[in-house]
Formats: structure tokens, sequence, C-alpha cells
């Protein structure tokens, strides 16, 4: 070939590519982002708004409802879901996965627009929406601090500290909290003291907002026309300062606030709903996210150096650790990676060395090498990064790298044998198999396109395995035609020695051991054509039957150090309770010593610190425990332990321990959803599907559950309009009362320093204990009571009663029960979740452990499926079978287009409808090879097991058309067709077996990893298998579809 000729001859320039090769790839892989998982754009937006003191029904009509409706007219939305519950309404939507990154932005723009027209529609009370854009941040440096013997507030002041330190760092992106406390203050004032006094709440409100808002004075300026801004002093910016606040009375009298009332400077969140704690320690995460194009290990160790520096800043008790650390899994990855990569090299080597010596396996090593350096430079180029896909997409291709150079390399070898001039030998193979490896080589990445074509979250995530795979291999095509003739003329010697020949097992014509079994075992089977055709239907057709007893698992759980558990208490609970519990769990956790480290968060997740873990719903009644073991398998193998452990010791609480898994976009593995307008009938559906859930033997019983809550207990003071305006009191004047009666009234704000503090009044018993009755909290008007009416002018002015009696009839406070008919208590839904603009359930549950969704799934689906539908009402599956079939679905639809593009290689190479249809005809039959290794290794068949089983496709057919060429140029020149199809077979042995054998070899060290496991066992165990079709099979199937028959004088020389 041209470009083999070209750089023989200019072997200066030649030596030159490769040195640029070599450096260009160190240097490109030193500087290429290094990130955990593939950069993934979730295309999704949450908008919050805040309706204070309406029920969820109430939010969902007069806030969600509106909201979606104005968002359902945005384009390329894929779904929109809310979730209404008391006082807050929080709608997830989702665009479409086509949508360029680019677009976000303005997409973004658009549904805020949308969503302030929007704004303008809802209730007076309810607050402006936020839209919440950033939920797609990973925040992989997980640290937390710890301080012995120093509140909450004290370890915060050092945390903000951290943080501005840590925002300095270069590549870090945000740093943010979780597990701190705000602090408050507390006005609490009692009854007595407020009918003592006189005093209107509403005025101790007033008068703190009027001493703590700065004021504006103006400006003065002087006889030398200078400009002095004028100021007020005295302004309240304390809680001592709130102390020494005087309060007018009504009657003209002036009292300080301290003296009525008890001010204290007190934690928010009493009982406390949101804490974090590791190994029992109170401690303070802080969670730092870098740039998206950082190279992650670098931006670790900045971090990690600037945290020991920042140590020494620390008072005496403070320490910092680590609970998930990005870095250092990227670090390890990378180091995982090249020894990996020498290992792949070293076998592959190992394994040319023994078929084709030691300097075939030397010049060979080199050239994969030089084909991986190689491919740096290019991926760098279009923007690539290494992450846990590209790195595991270069070890897969391994194998495949060497097949272009061991088919040059062997046919130098064997033209050397055949005792060819030196320059022929070298250029031959080169010449003449050139466009076929090349279509080879194409068929084999195109085989991956549709993982790098297709749109959805898998194709993103995976994405890089073509892209890899692409450049990889047409690196390997290029260096096969230049860099094997070129070595070899320098590295083998000149002429071909006999020697070596004569030492090994051969027969008189040459021929090794392997090739005479080949030979003998082909004329064999070519003698019984038919029948050996028949059998390999039979075991195609068993092969797919056998598949159904495949255990299918579409999301690989991850190889993490971690579980991490979800404990959830009915709604209402305590969150003392709550916390009390995940602490009691530390305790009892702690006991296992395969356990290095517990953390434990109350009210939430204390953030996304990984693309594979779901973040948890939260609430009050919600924990969570992250677990961190030495080693993942002890973590998988405790895993059943550590759950039923859990649940027996806890039984009232819903108990989920997790795997980290890409299966985050659902609650459980096994969903399904029913929609329509009545909760009551969603609800009676709901109860139908968990009992088929919870009959089946494939589901763990224990998960069922549905996505709503059970209905709550309220309290509702029966308003007794009449009664209530004698009194002068209105609703919104009993809610302040009762807010100010339980949890605090919020009268001000107080600024100390940079910190926000809410002023919260509070009315309470005299001993300053709550107010046990409800029906005796004191309710008080926001204005007084003027009217003229009710106020006896003719008893004030014949002295019946003083002026300071009139006022305090003017501004006194009544006892709740004279507004009200009764206190009552009721039930209702306490949280309503829509799925496109309807009302929605979801009804969920877990595999049992010795199963899988699909099975699962499968299991229960006829009987699910048959639950009868009111007119209205629909059922949908989701789950993991959503995103499965979405995955598959893609990446299917692209299939028309792999099997054109590789018809039409297949149609330009051979010129042969008939060859073809050969080619194609014998790929079935490597499912008898994937079949059987699935169920000897008992792996599961995942996403990545799909993907392997597409990409041995083009392994087989390159395997097939190097032997089909063969066959056709021994035709060509003049071979008996039967004689040229056993000879050709016999020619391309050796590299068929090698080219099987080396990314066999390769795979063999992704086997015990669960993310590419299944993808390595279906590889081997059909390239196994595939190996048999193209030296057995092929020349069978090839003599049955050309006719060809045993000449007579082969069977007389028999």
């Amino acid at each position: 070939m041209k470009l083999t000729d070209f750089f023989y001859k200019n072997q200066t320039l030649f030596w030159a590519v490769l040195v640029m090769v070599v450096f260009g790839g160190i240097f490109a892989y030193s500087v290429m982002p290094k990130l955990e998982d593939p950069a993934i754009s979730i295309k999704q937006v949450v908008v919050m708004t805040y309706y204070p003191g309406a029920s969820a029904h109430e939010v969902e009509l007069e806030v969600t409802s509106v909201l979606e409706d104005e968002l359902q007219a945005l384009s390329n939305v894929s779904g929109i879901s809310s979730t209404s519950s008391e006082n807050m309404s929080v709608i997830n939507l989702e665009l479409e996965l086509s949508v360029p990154p680019k677009e976000m932005e303005q997409r973004w723009d658009i549904l805020r627009r949308k969503v302030q027209m929007a704004s303008m529609k809802l209730p007076q009370g309810a607050m402006q929406p936020i839209v919440i854009d950033d939920v797609s941040d990973i925040y992989g440096m997980f640290y937390y601090i710890t301080a012995d013997g120093y509140s909450y507030i004290e370890m915060q002041k050092y945390a903000e500290m951290l943080r501005r330190e840590l925002l300095k760092v270069d590549g870090v992106k945000r740093v943010t909290f979780f597990g701190t406390r705000e602090e408050v203050i507390h006005i609490s004032l009692s009854r007595e003291m407020l009918a003592r006094n006189s005093i209107y709440p509403t005025q101790i409100m007033s008068a703190i907002s009027a001493m703590s808002q700065p004021v504006n004075a103006g400006y003065y300026y002087t006889e030398n026309e200078e400009k002095l801004k004028l100021a007020v002093g005295g302004k309240v910016e304390s809680e001592d300062d709130l102390r020494e606040m005087i309060i007018k009375t009504p009657s003209g009298k002036q009292v300080k606030l301290g003296d009525i009332a008890s001010v204290t400077r007190e934690y928010g969140d009493d009982p406390q709903t949101n804490g974090f704690w590791v190994d029992g320690e109170p401690a303070i995460a802080l969670l730092v996210s870098m740039e998206p194009e950082a190279i992650v290990p670098d931006v670790g160790k900045r971090a990690d150096n600037r945290m020991e520096e920042l140590k020494g800043e620390l008072p005496a008790g403070f320490a910092y650790d680590k609970v998930y650390f990005q870095p250092d899994r990227v670090s390890d990855a990378m180091d995982s990676f090249l020894w990996n990569i020498v290992a792949s090299v070293l076998i592959v080597v190992a394994i040319i060395m023994l078929a084709m010596g030691f300097r075939s396996g030397i010049i060979l090593g080199i050239g994969l090498a030089l084909t991986v350096l190689g491919t740096f430079p290019i991926l760098l180029a279009v923007g690539g990064t290494l992450q846990r896909i590209s790195l595991g997409a270069f070890i897969v291709a391994m194998g495949m790298l060497v097949d272009n150079a061991v088919v040059i390399m062997d046919g130098i070898l064997v033209d050397r044998k055949r005792g060819l001039p030196p320059k022929k030998a070298l250029f031959r193979t080169a010449k003449d198999t050139a466009m076929p490896l090349l279509g080879a080589t194409l068929i084999a990445l195109v085989t991956f396109l549709p993982v790098g074509l297709s749109p959805d979250t898998i194709g993103e995530y995976a994405s890089d395995l073509f892209y890899v795979l692409a450049i990889s291999l047409l690196v390997s095509w290029i260096l096969a035609l230049t860099q094997i003739p070129v070595f070899a003329s320098k590295m083998l010697p000149a002429r071909h020695s006999e020697r070596k020949r004569k030492r090994k097992k051969t027969n008189p014509d040459g021929e090794s051991a392997m090739h005479r079994f080949i030979r003998r075992s082909l004329n064999l089977f070519m003698a019984r054509k038919l029948t050996t055709f028949t059998i390999s239907m039979a075991c195609l057709l068993l092969s797919v039957w056998g598949f159904t007893f495949i255990k299918v698992k579409f999301f690989p759980d991850f190889d993490y150090n971690q579980l991490y558990v979800e404990y959830t208490l009915p709604p209402q609970t305590s969150s003392e309770r709550v916390k009390q519990d995940i602490l009691e769990i530390t305790r009892k956790l702690s006991e296992y010593k395969e356990i290095a480290k517990i953390a434990v968060s109350q009210g939430q997740t204390p953030g996304r610190y990984s693309l594979a873990r779901a973040v948890g719903s939260g609430g009050d009644n919600y924990g969570e425990i992250i677990l961190n073991f030495d080693d993942y398998r002890d973590a998988y193998r405790m895993f059943p332990e550590i759950q039923q452990c859990l649940r027996d010791e806890y039984p009232d609480a819903y108990i989920r321990v997790r795997k980290y898994s890409l299966s985050i976009n659902s609650s459980h593995p096994v969903e399904v959803m029913f929609t329509g307008p009545d909760p009551a009938v969603l609800r009676g559906l709901s109860e139908q599907a968990q009992e088929i859930m919870k009959q089946s033997p494939m589901v763990d019983a224990y998960s069922v559950c549905d996505n709503w809550q059970p209905h709550v207990k309220t309290i509702q003071a029966q308003y007794a309009e009449q009664q209530a305006k004698s009194a002068g009191v209105g609703r919104e004047d009993m809610g302040k009362a009762l807010q100010a009666s339980t949890q605090g009234l919020p009268a001000g704000l107080l600024y100390d320093a940079d910190k926000q503090l809410v002023i919260y009044l509070k009315i309470c018993d005299n001993d300053g204990s709550r107010v046990s009755d409800l029906q005796d909290i004191p309710v008080w008007s926001m204005l007084p009571n003027i009217a003229v009416d009710d106020i006896n002018f003719p008893g004030l002015v014949q002295g019946n009663f003083s002026a300071d009696e009139l006022m305090d009839d003017m501004f006194s406070t009544v006892p709740l029960s004279q507004a009200i008919d009764g206190l009552q208590v009721g039930w209702e839904e306490p949280l309503i979740y829509r799925y496109g603009g309807q009302r929605a359930i979801e009804v969920q549950c877990d595999p049992a452990l010795d199963s899988t969704p699909s099975v699962a799934k499968n299991d229960i689906r006829e009987q699910i499926e048959s639950i009868a539908l009111p007119s209205g009402y629909a059922m949908e599956w989701l789950g993991e079978e959503k995103m499965q079939n979405t995955a598959i679905s893609n990446i299917l639809g692209y299939l028309p287009l792999v099997m054109i593009i590789i018809l039409v290689i297949l149609l330009l190479l051979f010129n042969s409808i008939r060859k073809m249809i050969l080619v194609l005809f014998c790929l079935p039959f490597a499912s008898i090879g994937v079949v059987l290794t699935l169920m000897f290794t008992g792996t599961p068949f995942t996403f990545m097991g799909i993907i392997g089983t597409i990409g041995l496709i083009g392994m087989l057919v390159k395997n097939s058309i190097v032997l089909i060429d063969e066959i056709t140029r021994m035709t060509n020149e003049g071979v008996e067709p039967y004689q040229a199809i056993i000879e050709s077979t016999i020619n391309r042995t050796r590299p068929v077996i090698m080219a099987s054998a080396t990314t066999i070899l390769g795979m063999l060290p992704l086997i015990p990893d669960p993310m590419y496991g299944s993808l390595a066992v279906v590889v081997i165990g059909g390239l196994t298998f595939g190996t048999i079709i193209t030296l057995i099979l092929l020349p069978i199937f090839y003599a049955l579809l050309f006719r060809i028959r045993k000449p007579q004088k082969l069977e007389l020389i028999k």
C-alpha cells in the first residue's frame, strides 16, 4: 500500500512522527481532565414555592396547578412532576435529552419568565417562586469537621473560614454546608404580662421593626462644601439591645422589653431537625464541587494541601476528615488503569511471543503501546476526558488493537518462511489486506456507534466507549500498515531461519500441531456438512431458550466501599426520635469491625457527592446513615445482614440499605404509576398493587410502598364568625396567636455582623412553659378595638371608669375559646404527587435479594396489568424498566443504520451478496458461547453486557472478513475451491486465534469489575465460540452456500 511504502522510504519522517506520538501522548494524558464519571448534562430544573398556612390540597390547586399550566407550554419538555405538601409546592421539570447543552441557559431564562408571569396568578399569601437550575452539581469532595467541647455556632464560625479559603483553590466551583444550626432570638411574653401591661404583640413587632432598620437621614453640606452623611443612632444590634428597648403602652407608660419578656438567643430548630454526626460525634459537613473540566486529582491535592495549612489555624480540639473523596477514587482509577494497561500489554505480548516468536512479540507490544499513546492527543483534541468509561474502553480495546497488527505480522512471517524476497515479504500482506482490514476495522467500530449516538442518559454516560474505540482502532490500523513493516525490517533477521522450525513439533510439510488439528477437524466436519449445520442450529435454538434463565440486571452496581441507609419513620414522628434512633444505630453498627466509619445525617441527604447515588426525599421524619468499609466486597457481603438487622430492631421504621448504581432517576427499581383525579381511588388502586407485590416471592415484601404518605392528623379551630367579630378578632389574628403560642411568630430581623437572626415572639404560660390548653391561647387583633358602638362614652364622662380601663378594653386580648366553636381533630393528605398535570401515585418495591428488577417485575406484571381501572384512570410502568426501555430502544434504533453501513462495507469488500449473507448468518451462533458463559459464571446481563454483545458483532465480522478475503484471494489465484477453503482456513488460523486470544485475555482484568464484568464475560464467551465459528462453521457454511464439494481426486488420494 502507498502508506506503507511512503513511510518505509521516508524513515526519518517516520521516526520523527513516532517520537511526537510518544511525547504527545504523555503530555495529553497529563493534561486531560480526569473525572470519576463522565460529565452528564442533567437537564432538570426545580421550581419551589412557599405558601404558608396552606394544606397540601390548597397548595396543589392554588399554586402547583397554576404553575404547571404555564410550564406545559414550554417546548422540548420531557416530563413535569410535582409534590404538593403543606406550605410548599415543588415542581420538577426535565427537558428532552435532545436539547443541546449550550441552549440550557436560554431555556432556563425562558422558564423563569414563564414562572414570573404565572406568579401573578398565585394567591396573595404565596411567596415568589424560586427556580433552582444547578441540581446537576456533584460535590465530589466531602469533608467534615468535628470540635470536641465546642458549640455548633463556634464550629460554624470556623467552617465559614474553611469555606472562604477553599473557594480560593483553583478548580473549586462551590462549597456548601450541612449540619449547621441557625440561631434565632426568642422574645417570650407570658399571658399575665400581656394582660397586666395592656401590651399588644403588634406594638412589640412595630417597635422592633423601627429600631432594627437603618434610617435614611440624608446629607448635610457644610460651609466648606463638604457632603456629610447624616445618621441616626440607637439601632438594635444584639439581644442585649432588645432587652433595653423601651415599649410604650397604650396608657402612656414606658417599660423595657427585658422587664416584661424573656429575650434569649437560642437554636432555631429545637428539637433539632437537621444534623450531621460522624461516629456519633457532632460534625459539620463541607461539600465541595469542582469545575467541569478540572483534573480532579490535582484539585483534590490542592484542596487537601490548603486544608492541612488551615489546620494550624483551628483551635485545639478541632479536626477534619473525609466521608467521600472523589480525587482519591479518580487517582485509584488512574493507577488501576495503568496497571491494567501494563497487565494487558504483557498478556498480549506473552501470547504473541509464544505463537510468533520473541521479536514479533516485542514489535507488536511496541505497536500496542504506540496505539494507546496515539489515541490520547486525538481524544484530548475532541474534548474527551479520562473517567470510568473511557478508561474501561481502553481495556476493552486492548485485545482488539493488535488484530490488524497480528494479521500483518503473521503475513510477513509466512512470506519470509516461503522464501519470498525480504522487501516483498514486508509489503505483500499490507498491500493485499489493507482494504479488508480497514473494512473490518470500520465494522468493528461501527457496531459501537449506537452507544455514541444514543441521546438518553445511558448513551450520554457510555458514549466515550465508542469514541475511544473508534479513535484507537483507526490508529491501530494506521500503525499496523506502517510501524509493523518498518520495525520488522529493523528487528527481524535478514533471512528466515529454518532451525527454529525444525525444533518445533511439525510435520514434514512444516505444519504445527495446531494447524494439523484444525485441518483434521475441518476435514471431519466438511465431510458431514448437513449434520454439522443441523447440530449448530439446534445449539443456537437452545441458547435462545437458555437466555431466559440468565439473570438480567440492567444497571450494574458500582465497586464503592460504601453503603447508605435510608431511615424513615411515620409522618409526624418527632425529629428528636429520628436523632436518637440514627445515633443508636451508629453505636450498634460500630461493633462491626468491617465498618471503618459511620456518618449520619438528619432531615435530608447531606448533598449529591456522587453521580451514582440517589438523594433521599428528606423531612423531619427522615435520617440517613453512610457506612464506609475498607473493601467493597465487605460492603456487598454484609449488605443483607445489616438490612435485616436494622429492620428487625426498628419495626416501625421504613429502612432501605442501598448500593451505588446509575439507577437514580427512580426511587425503587420496580415502580408502577396510576394516574387519575380522585386521591381515594388512587389509594385504592395502590393498595391492590401493593398486595400483589407482597405476594410475589421475587419481591422484597418489606420494601413495598407508594410515594404518598398516610393521612396525617390535624387540629382545626372552628372559626365562629359572629363570636370572633364581637371579640374584634379575625381568622388571621387567630392564626398569628396560635403561631405565637407554639413555635413562635416572626417579629423582625436582627443583624449580627454578617449573620441574619430571625426574631420570634412567643406567648407562654406564667411559668415560661408552653400554653398547654390551646383554647386558653390569648388572641389579639392587629388593630385596636375602636368601634364607636363598643365604647361607653357616657360612663367615661360620668367617671364610672377610667381612661386606663378604656385603654384596656380597646387593647385587650380574648381567649381563643371565645372566638371559636371548638377544636376539631381531622385527617388530611400530607402530600399530593402529580405527573404530567394529573394526580398520580407510584407503587414501588425492591426485588428480593436473590432476584433482579426484571424478574420481579415480570412475576407481577400480569396481575398488576389486570387491575380494573375506572374511566379516566391510567397505568404506566416506571422504575428501571422505563430507563431500560428508553436506552435499549435508542440503541436498537440505530441498529438499522449500523447494519446498512456494515452491508455497504461488506459489499464494497466482496462485491458478493452471498458472501455478505454468509458473514451475517454466522453472527447469531456467538450467542451459544455468550449464554453458556453467563450461566456458568452467574454473571448478570447488564447494559454493559448489551454493549459488549453489539461490539462482539464487529469482532466476529472482522475475523470473518479476514478468512473470506483469503479464500477469495486463493480462488482467484486458481486454487481449487474446496482446497482454497481448507488452505485459507489453515493460513488464517494463527491470526484468528491470536486476535481472539489477545482480546479474551485482555478482558480478564475486567471480570471482577462490577461495571465491566458483564461486558467482559459476554465478549470472552462469545469470542471463544466465535473462534470456532470462524475456523469451523464459516468454512462449512461457505461450502454449503456456494455448493462446493470435495473433488474426486482428493477422495482417491485419501
